[in-house]
């Protein structure tokens, strides 16, 4: 063993590991337009160095191109500029603008938001027998009330008997023991 004075400790080339070996120094410090040869011998992990300049791109905010020399002797990276802008010939899509859900207001048995609650439910519901295969009448008629908590739950429990009651009829459903499910058909 030997002691070493400050001066010939910095004058050492230190092998590091993970974030702070050689290769990911050398990537890190890299300028725009600058670029490195990582050479075999240099990257002893199995994974290929693009999972190493993938995880930088994600963690540090750069953007490199790399990939396999023709000759097998090693991989080549260079950094690029990060473009935020879009080519001349494209254009970025419109914005979507968020839809806020408009409270259905049910005055009349026969208006058209009566039948727009009630579709809504036919499809919440049948989205929960997809799902769940088979559940109890009053865990739906719960579900239910909660999902369309805005409105009266008085009406979104007619509206789900109604509901099931016609897709028992037609057969889309079976009702046994308070419970639904959906019913295998043969071929």
């Amino acid at each position: 063993m030997k002691k070493l004075n400050e001066n010939e400790f910095e004058n050492l080339y230190l092998k590091g590991k993970g974030r702070s070996s050689h290769v990911f120094n050398s990537l890190i410090n890299l300028k725009i337009g600058e670029a490195v040869l990582i050479e075999k011998k240099d990257w002893t992990r199995k994974a290929s160095p693009s999972t190493l300049v993938r995880y930088i791109e994600k963690n540090h905010n750069m953007k490199f191109t790399c990939g396999a020399v023709g000759n097998g002797s090693g991989w080549a990276v260079k950094r690029i500029e990060k473009t935020n802008e879009l080519p001349e010939n494209k254009q970025a899509p419109a914005p979507q603008q968020k839809q806020e859900a408009q409270p259905i207001i049910v005055e009349n048995k026969n208006t058209d938001n009566r039948l727009l609650l009630k579709s809504d439910l036919v499809v919440f519901y049948l989205g929960r027998m997809a799902f769940y295969k088979i559940e109890k009448i009053e865990d739906s008629v719960k579900a239910c009330k909660e999902q369309f908590w805005k409105q009266e739950p008085d009406l979104v429990t007619e509206l789900f008997k109604e509901i099931i009651g016609a897709l028992s009829e037609q057969g889309h459903i079976i009702i046994e023991n308070e419970k639904t499910y959906i019913p295998l058909r043969r071929i």
